[in-house]
C-alpha cells in the first residue's frame, strides 16, 4: 500500500472516531434533556453527567487540544 494510500485510511479512521464521539456526546445530551424533563433530580443524573464529561474529554484528546 503506498504511503498516500495509508495517509487516506489514517485520515478516513480518525474521521469516522471523531464522528462516533460527537453522535456519543449527542445521544447523552438528548438523554440527559429527556430526564430532566421526566423529573429526575440531580443525584439521579450525577453518572450520565460524569459520562457526558468523560466523552467530551475523548473528543478533545482526539482532536488535539
Amino acid at each position: 500500500m503506498s504511503a498516500a494510500a495509508v495517509s487516506a485510511v489514517d485520515r478516513r479512521t480518525y474521521q469516522l472516531h471523531v464522528a462516533l464521539l460527537l453522535d456519543q456526546l449527542e445521544e447523552q445530551r438528548r438523554r440527559l434533556y429527556r430526564l430532566k424533563a421526566g423529573g429526575a433530580r440531580r443525584a439521579g443524573m450525577r453518572d450520565l453527567k460524569g459520562d457526558l464529561e468523560a466523552t467530551r474529554r475523548s473528543l478533545l484528546a482526539a482532536v488535539g487540544r
